[in-house]
């Protein structure tokens, strides 16, 4: 209990808080890493299959948009096509979501919640990986075991964060398709391409900050060893490796859907 309460205090006054966790500091890691991975797995479970509706609707605005383009006599041909097949279907009695379908459905909220569950822990086993390198780059004493409690205290907000965005899901039933402050500046049309400001803002938002800062002043503690300086330029390295890593992604979606236009 008194290891839990410190955790608590460390994301208010980290330095104290890994203080006042003491030996612990050796296994907290644990069931803070499995309350991550809860976060994470339930935000999935409820955004996977809020998000795949999200892309239907995107794909049918794109195929009206598609449509509008088209010669009139062309476009005639294919929505009587179009409505000679829903036609047949109706008829026949067939189901709008087949079993097959439902199937796949399933298998890709599936593996959207196994994702979710493994991005939380490696991502995490990152991080402290990261500042282990670090410190035992510059001799600090430090045991990779605090250093993932360290990551996964600075991670707690990370978690919160989850919760609450699914419980939001939950209650209105809208996908949260823009992350972080890419609302900002993300496209009006789904079929345009996001760009580098999107790719770096997705990663940006008051939770991964009050993380960041936790982090930084948790290696600056007794329990971690970093002196200022060492603290600051672990911080910046990080930050600009793992923005750089968080963009690629979106990066290269983006370059793949701007060529298939």
């Amino acid at each position: 209990m008194k290891a839990l309460i410190g955790a608590i205090v460390a994301l208010f006054r980290p330095a104290r808080g890994l203080d006042k966790v003491g030996a612990a500091a050796k296994w907290l890691w644990v069931p803070l890493a499995l309350l991550l991975m809860v976060s994470a797995v339930i935000k999935a479970g409820v955004g996977t299959p809020l998000q795949m509706i999200e892309l239907a609707e995107q794909a049918d605005i794109a195929f009206e948009e598609q449509m509008q383009q088209l010669p009139e006599e062309e476009r005639e041909l294919i929505e009587e096509s179009i409505a000679e097949e829903e036609a047949v279907a109706r008829e026949a009695d067939i189901v709008e979501v087949s079993p097959a379908d439902a199937q796949f459905g399933g298998v890709i909220a599936a593996a959207g919640v196994v994702t979710g569950g493994l991005g939380a822990i490696l991502g995490l086993l990152y991080m402290a990986t990261f500042f282990f390198i670090a410190a035992k780059t510059w001799a600090v004493p430090v045991g990779y075991t605090v250093m993932l409690t360290v990551a996964s205290i600075s991670l707690i907000p990370h978690a919160i964060r989850n919760f609450i965005q699914s419980a939001y899901m939950t209650a209105t039933g809208d996908f949260l398709a823009h992350p972080g402050l890419s609302a900002l500046v993300a496209p009006g049309d789904p079929l345009t391409p996001p760009g580098a400001a999107y790719a770096v803002l997705q990663q940006i938002d008051a939770w991964v900050i009050w993380g960041l800062v936790v982090l930084l002043l948790a290696l600056l503690s007794q329990a971690v060893g970093f002196n200022r300086k060492q603290a600051i330029t672990a911080m910046i390295a990080f930050v600009v490796v793992t923005g750089i890593l968080g963009a690629v992604p979106t990066l290269v979606g983006g370059m793949l859907m701007g060529g298939m236009m």
